[in-house]
């Protein structure tokens, strides 16, 4: 199964900062709602099809001017959008059936249909379209086969029961089904996305909206755009800011600069900003929200040497990864415990978190680092070893590379280690050719499950880089995958696989990476959350 592939480069997720704009100063007779939101992001975006887009700007972007039938509210609960309630399943939890709000309007007035979504999701996985995204929609009936060219399009399990009443079918019960429906699948006008074709979603002109704003000003490659307030958006009143301007900013250090003279409301900051933000002035001013991201290790089991489970168990107990994220990230990340981030999962007896279950399994021990090298040197009949620790080419990663470098090294002896950092395209066609010892990675989910963490040490998905395999824990993840299990039960299935990589060291977590932002006294309605950036609809001048 693949699930939300978002490739995340060493800075995380770069949240969307509001600024206030640069442009001349206005009359006092102007609105508040008028005033122009000025907004900055990490990069540009690379697409505006939501059927391709799978970096986190893209998809960051399209959720100011598209939605689905579930969104998110400002505390980052699932509520109903185009659909007018949550809908609970049938059939075993396989069907869903929806009845659509009959206001919902695309930006051009054509009312937003049943249809639209049929469209959308066939589209999506048709092989023609070529997506990188079927993990979106992979779970629903036949998608699979479909995309692999072995059924027509038309079989997919989701059909128009009529205008506005669309029944989906999923080919087994799937418990995090709603938090796909909330932030990645979307509808599509037929009729403006054939006009285009496979240019669709290459520019803002070619571009369609039915969300709270509407894509302005983007030609496909430059680094500033416009989100323009949806004059038919059916909540179009309760959208207090009427302009939003984008600018691409790729420096934290010149965001902040623009915060303190006042001329950014709200930015991301980094590393030692936010240390120096936590002491000074600026304190008042900061928000710190985990993220469902986690940065982990994958080994090389192609290769004798990072086969060797007690290598890898040796490495995981030299690494501090409190001293990790206090002493070197310090931007509010915290070290991780298990494969699953804190904040996705809670227990559904007891209400505790995943990791207070779990407790510690990635503990920090110089004695037992050393004792598991004996056993790997005697089992690798080498004294002496060199790896070479592949990494993508941002500061905050060459950081952390430096700190795993010198941590094995003052821990075992006789091991070498070397850094190779390169741009995070080239890690992955390196990861992806298996030419790497050992790694770092991120991997971020739109979705609350542990199973999109666990399953980085399955064979069930690309994403596995060092093709780790292991019968039982494939069992495992199979019996999570499955949907077939009470709440409480594959809980505990989830706990029995988080601790069983963890003993296997199947892949090697970090830490669970955090996103510190400065807001401004002047803006409102600025809230993130575990899953995602903060939605401009709700954002207000104060």
């Amino acid at each position: 199964m693949q699930t939300v592939k978002k490739w995340v480069s060493g800075l995380g997720i770069i949240a969307l900062g509001l600024v206030l704009a640069s442009c001349g100063a206005k009359s006092n007779s102007t609105k508040t709602s008028d005033k122009t939101l000025t907004v900055t992001a990490a990069q540009a975006i690379a697409t505006a099809d939501p059927n391709k887009a799978d970096d986190v700007v893209s998809q960051a972007a399209l959720a100011q001017y598209m939605e689905g039938l579930y969104t998110t509210n400002q505390q980052g609960k699932i509520v109903p959008a185009i659909a007018k309630k949550i809908v609970k399943p049938t059939n075993g939890g396989k069907t869903y059936t929806f009845n659509l709000r009959h206001d919902a309007k695309w930006a051009n007035g054509q009312a937003v249909t049943a249809a639209d979504f049929v469209y959308s999701m066939q589209r999506q996985v048709s092989p023609t379209t070529k997506s990188q995204e079927i993990g979106h929609v992979a779970e629903i009936k036949n998608a699979p086969a479909i995309t692999s060219g072995k059924k027509a399009v038309s079989t997919l399990g989701v059909k128009a029961l009529g205008k506005y009443k669309l029944q989906l079918t999923l080919a087994k019960q799937i418990p995090y089904f709603n938090y796909r429906l909330a932030t990645e699948i979307y509808p599509l006008n037929k009729t403006f996305t054939e006009k285009y074709g496979n240019k669709y979603g290459t520019s803002a002109a070619k571009t369609l909206s039915d969300g709270p704003y509407v894509l302005k000003g983007w030609d496909g490659t430059n680094d500033t755009w416009h989100y323009t307030k949806n004059k038919h958006y059916y909540d179009a009143k309760n959208v207090r800011i009427k302009n939003v301007k984008v600018q691409t900013v790729k420096t934290n250090s010149t965001a902040q600069n623009l915060f303190e003279s006042n001329a950014v409301q709200v930015t991301q900051i980094t590393g030692t900003q936010v240390a120096s933000a936590q002491r000074g002035a600026l304190k008042s001013n900061l928000t710190i929200t985990k993220l469902n991201q986690l940065y982990f290790m994958p080994w090389n089991n192609k290769r004798t040497v990072t086969k060797n489970a007690d290598l890898r168990r040796a490495v995981s107990y030299a690494l501090n990864r409190r001293s990790l994220v206090t002493n070197v990230l310090k931007d509010g990340s915290v070290a991780a415990t298990s494969l699953v981030p804190s904040g996705n999962t809670s227990n559904p007896r007891t209400g505790k978190d995943f990791n207070t279950d779990t407790g510690n399994l990635y503990a920090y021990s110089p004695a037992k680092a050393k004792a598991y090298w004996k056993k790997a040197q005697a089992s690798l009949g080498k004294r002496k070893l060199t790896l070479q620790l592949l990494t993508n080419d941002t500061d905050v990663n060459k950081s952390a590379a430096e700190f795993i470098q010198a941590a094995i090294e003052k821990h075992l002896s006789g091991v070498t280690v070397t850094v190779k950092s390169v741009p995070l395209t080239n890690e992955i066609s390196n990861l992806s050719k298996g030419n790497f010892d050992f790694a770092t990675l991120a991997w971020s989910s739109d979705f609350q499950d542990p199973i999109d963490f666990l399953d980085k040490a399955s064979m069930r998905t690309s994403v596995n880089f060092g093709k780790y395999h292991n019968t039982q824990y494939e069992g495992l993840i199979s019996t999570l995958a499955a949907g077939t299990q009470s709440a409480t039960t594959r809980y505990q299935t989830a706990q029995q696989a988080a601790k069983f990589v963890a003993s296997h060291q199947g892949v090697t977590p970090l830490y669970q990476t955090a996103a510190a932002h400065l807001v401004s006294s002047k803006v409102g309605g600025i809230h993130f959350s575990l899953l995602r950036d903060t939605l401009y609809r709700y954002a207000y001048w104060k």
